[in-house]
């Protein structure tokens, strides 16, 4: 597994392309994914990392019922995950994503000064 600053590359391809930017209150990544069917996505956090995993199929099947004949094929199923490290502190159970045209942005709201008290006890 290589690693860089943020990412954790898990295959030799770097498939889907990812970029993370933010702002003054949200960490934000946009996966670039054009065709794909969302239900073939998985996004997991554990612990600092954010998981995307997934499979792009080709419609194959669907074009042999039509009576089609295929002469090349070079888009296949494939499948990818990417582990990327979140860099900043943010809420993950807060985290939202959604798809549009062609790309997943997954955000997450920030936590900014988050202070926890500590009660001392008697014994």
């Amino acid at each position: 597994m290589k690693r860089s600053l943020f990412l954790y590359e898990v295959e030799a391809y770097k498939e889907p392309l990812i970029d993370l930017y933010e702002t003054l209150d949200e960490l934000i990544f946009k996966v670039e994914m054009p065709g794909i069917d969302i239900r073939n996505i998985s996004l997991k956090v554990y612990e600092d990392l954010l998981i995307i995993e997934g499979f792009w199929t080709n419609e194959r099947e669907s074009y042999v019922k039509e009576g089609l004949k295929y002469l090349c094929v070079e888009r296949n199923i494939k499948t990818f995950r990417r582990v990327i490290k979140i860099p900043i502190a943010v809420n993950t159970v807060a985290g939202i994503a959604y798809y549009e045209n062609g790309v997943v942005t997954i955000k997450f709201p920030k936590l900014k000064d988050k202070l926890i008290k500590i009660k001392i006890q008697h014994k």
